[in-house]
């Protein structure tokens, strides 16, 4: 029994091992005057919008999946999955260094920093499970079908990555409870 415990944390850290995560961040520059006008100055500059909505903080992601297959037996199988999830935060960065304006600064901003890594780990996530799901599928009678089958599984799993953040957004409502908006710092 504990032979195979320690077998299967083996095969989820492998697994999980093998999935190539690439983060960056994009800044943006945000130079208040003072503490009254740093909501309003964060506004103006943030070059994230949605429709009417301003926000200050955003995670863009991309999951790339490549696989490898050969023919044996009249089967088809995978012998390599690679996963390749890529991280792009869009984030302000202060460009002042009036004491009021840091202080209110750095107590909001590890919170908006918090609220974008979590739509990160979900990211993260998936491409564990796209990983999984492609690298454990049987065999097919061809290649074709296996190829085809692999791609609908992984949009599957895309499709509830990004159900998955707006739940998160709805749950957290866009970060305020978890103390991201800049308003309840002010």
């Amino acid at each position: 029994m504990k032979l195979i415990l320690i077998l299967l944390l083996f095969i989820t850290f492998d697994s999980a091992a093998k999935v190539n995560v690439i983060e960056n961040v994009k800044y943006y520059k945000v130079a208040p005057t003072a503490k009254s006008n740093l909501l309003a100055s964060l506004n103006k500059a943030s070059p994230i919008r949605e429709g009417s909505n301003i926000f200050h903080g955003h995670t863009k992601y991309n999951i790339d999946w490549r696989f490898w297959w050969q023919t044996k037996n009249k089967q088809c199988r995978f012998t390599q999955v690679k996963v390749t999830v890529k991280l792009l935060y869009t984030m302000p960065k202060l460009s002042i260094e009036e004491k009021e304006v840091v202080e209110t600064w750095s107590s909001w901003y590890p919170n908006l920093d918090i609220h974008e890594k979590g739509h990160g780990q979900l990211a993260k996530e998936f491409a564990v499970k796209i990983d999984k799901a492609l690298a454990t599928m049987k065999p097919r009678e061809n290649c074709n079908i296996l190829e085809s089958d692999a791609n609908k599984k992984a949009y599957r799993l895309m499709d509830e990555l990004k159900e998955a953040n707006k739940q998160y957004d709805a749950r957290t409502n866009h970060g305020e409870s978890q103390n991201a908006w800049l308003y309840t710092h002010l």
